[in-house]
């Protein structure tokens, strides 16, 4: 009866996929050299940062240890590091690994520089895989749907044009689709017009920019990185970790759910006052001013105030004056400038204690890399 049990599967191995095949399992790579040839050629590789003394990173491999059974295709990979080994320390050091556990995407072998920050759930990591992996893009295939589209200003679309979804240029657009979709809302127009294909940002506030450039899906990716990412983000508690850890002072437009105007009257002023200081020493963001009801009150504001604008550098906060004054050419720039001086120096004037450094990633969730640090100085 044994006999017949082990030549019954292994005439189907397919039908046993977790305990019979090599790539359905989490590896765990001994040196650089080798994580690099596993990535090699994938599809998809998905890279869990840890520490084997970090009690979170342990909770976390036991799920991800779930999630090989779940992938059938050798193109998809799950890998777990330890960054306290000396021979990942460095290659965690690179991509900037500053807490335990991070888990990170290398995509059609482009590392993804956002991370998976949801929730440690199989089923909620396997859906941010499935998306990436499968991702699908609306297709409008009437000038109607385009229209509808065009007219959303709530949303920032990077909007493809092809005679076909044959074409080469289609594919890597939608390859690059999956490295972007939380940042922009993909669609395709399939036209049979021989001027196509045409892969083109449109943005509310700023219009819209056409990609001129060598269709390959290299040069693609970087034209959408640079372009898919709206210059004034919206930031919500499912994404506020990631603005937050950067530690760089945060403009702030508070406005109401419905109010778009305001949005884009702030990001024009923006783009013409302090581009110049983004990202590399603020970011500016908009909020939905019923949501961070509780920062407002924190400044004994109310939704009734919106819109408005402050500034929060982690130690305080100030506020705008009355938000048409941003429309003053050098008031908003001014207002940035003067309130980052000020928290500086410790002159808070009149800011009050920040209430977003509350935000930041919490240590019920991960271990630090100082932490450890310290710990092995000991």
């Amino acid at each position: 009866m044994i006999l017949f049990v082990l030549v019954f599967i292994s005439l189907v191995p397919n039908k046993f996929p977790f305990y019979f095949h090599e790539h359905h399992k989490v590896l765990r790579p001994n040196s650089v050299a080798e994580l690099r040839k596993t990535i090699k050629g994938r599809e998809l590789a998905v890279i869990v940062f840890g520490a084997k003394r970090c009690r979170h990173s342990n909770h976390l491999e036991h799920i991800v240890n779930e999630l090989p059974q779940y992938f059938n295709k050798s193109n998809v990979v799950i890998l777990s590091l330890d960054c306290r080994s000396e021979n990942f320390t460095k290659y965690c050091a690179d991509n900037n690994i500053n807490k335990f556990p991070t888990m990170k995407m290398v995509y059609l072998g482009i590392h993804m520089k956002t991370e998976y920050r949801g929730q440690r759930k199989v089923e909620a990591i396997k859906s941010y895989i499935d998306k990436l992996v499968d991702n699908e893009i609306p297709i409008l295939d009437d000038i109607d749907k385009l229209i509808e589209v065009r007219a959303d200003n709530n949303h920032r679309c990077v909007i493809g044009f092809f005679s076909s979804t044959k074409n080469d240029v289609f594919q890597n657009f939608k390859k690059v689709s999956g490295i972007f979709h939380e940042q922009c809302y993909f669609y395709a127009f399939i036209n049979d017009v021989q001027q196509l294909p045409v892969i083109a940002v449109r943005d509310s506030a700023l219009g819209d920019e056409i990609f001129t450039g060598k269709q390959d899906i290299n040069n693609i990716y970087q034209w959408v990185r640079d372009n898919c990412k709206p210059l004034v983000p919206e930031m919500t508690f499912d994404n506020a970790e990631e603005f937050i850890e950067q530690q760089k002072p945060l403009l702030i437009l508070y406005r109401n759910i419905s109010d778009m105007e305001s949005v884009n009257q702030f990001t024009k002023v923006v783009n013409s006052e302090i581009k110049d200081l983004l990202p590399g020493s603020i970011t500016a963001i908009h909020v939905d001013g019923s949501a961070f009801r509780n920062a407002l009150r924190f400044a004994n504001l109310t939704v009734e105030d919106l819109p408005l604008i402050q500034i929060d550098t982690f130690k305080t906060h100030y506020t705008f004056g009355n938000f048409t004054e941003i429309l003053y050419s050098g008031k908003l720039r001014t207002f940035v400038k003067n309130s980052i001086e000020s928290s500086r120096s410790g002159l808070y004037d009149d800011g009050r204690k920040s209430i977003f450094s509350r935000l930041k990633p919490s240590s019920k969730r991960y271990s630090f890399v100082e932490e450890f640090t310290k710990k092995d100085e000991l």
